[in-house]
């Protein structure tokens, strides 16, 4: 009977199974560290981008907040010229009221002249009244045109010099003014002045 000795086959065979799983494992380590290395590279990558996603973001908003400041302060120069407006509205209203008008004509009316009519339409007016002379009714007429817009008793005259100061009544003009004599045959001056409010 023949013997064969197979053991020197089983050592190969053993051999080469260890060779194939060592393979094998070198195959499995180096796919996994490759895939590591990858997903390192993809994250790294999309790190990256998000990075300069959040900078371009972080630009914009800067930009909006200052588009933001710039509509803030639009909302308050807005609401300072809407109380301007309001402010001039409301002054122009007071103008056209009889008391400012009476009040510039008392300041402007020299003791030497009587008025016998005022008649006031809109913005356009008359008076007509009597004085003692021509020169007397000459300044009242020249009181007119130079009292300046809100007068105040301290300050009641419109200043020529001065490009902010303008005057309270316009295109005042003395119409008619002729000699007359009283009841007491001492003369007079009557008149008659027409002129507008600014």
């Amino acid at each position: 009977m023949v013997r064969v000795n197979l053991l020197p086959i089983r050592e190969l065979l053993r051999k080469r199974e260890l060779k194939q799983f060592l393979l094998l494992t070198a195959v499995i380590v180096a796919s996994t560290f490759g895939l590591m290395v990858c997903t390192a590279v993809f994250f790294s990558w999309k790190i990256s981008t998000l990075e300069n996603d959040k900078k371009v973001h972080e630009t914009k908003l800067n930009q909006l907040k200052e588009k933001n400041k710039e509509i803030e302060e639009l909302k308050n120069r807005i609401a300072r010229l809407q109380r301007q407006v309001d402010t001039i509205q409301r002054l122009t209203k007071i103008r056209d009221t009889p008391a400012p008008f009476m009040a510039a004509l008392a300041l402007a009316i020299p003791d030497e002249v009587w008025l016998n009519s005022i008649t006031k339409t809109g913005r356009s007016f008359a008076l007509e009244g009597v004085g003692v002379d021509n020169t007397v009714v000459v300044n009242f007429v020249q009181r007119l045109q130079s009292i300046k817009q809100g007068f105040t008793l301290k300050q009641p005259w419109a200043n020529p010099a001065v490009p902010t100061d303008h005057t309270f009544f316009t295109d005042v003009k003395l119409l008619q003014i002729v000699a007359t004599s009283g009841a007491s045959g001492l003369g007079t001056m009557s008149f008659k002045i027409i002129g507008n409010l600014r």
